[in-house]
């Protein structure tokens, strides 16, 4: 089974959003409204210059890229609890540095 990634940038997708947004207002007046022929035509031609111009650009700045899914890194094995060093927690504390919860005793 071949594996691809596609890395789509975000400037793309808002730029499909607004056409389709666009689209379906254009959609609505052309249906709903007393347009005459050349508004009807007007409209369409700027919603075809939109997804060409949208196409062009994303093509010419790589907005969308397709390629193959990078190789499975390889496998270490597995730790063992032997194989771990322990060390105590008080190696951890200078001498001296102590502090106690509890209030001093006098």
């Amino acid at each position: 089974m071949n594996h691809i990634h596609i890395r789509i940038h975000r400037w793309v997708i808002w730029w499909l959003c607004l056409g389709v947004a666009f689209g379906a207002i254009a959609l609505v007046n052309i249906l709903f409204r007393d347009l005459t022929r050349a508004q009807d035509k007007l409209i369409l031609v700027v919603g075809i210059v939109h997804w060409v111009l949208g196409g062009v650009v994303c093509w010419a700045f790589e907005g969308i890229k397709i390629s193959p899914a990078p190789p499975p890194p390889e496998r270490q094995p597995a730790r063992t609890e032997d194989s771990r060093e322990w060390h105590s927690a008080s190696e951890f504390i200078l001498p001296g540095g102590r502090k106690s919860l509890l209030p001093p005793r006098f």
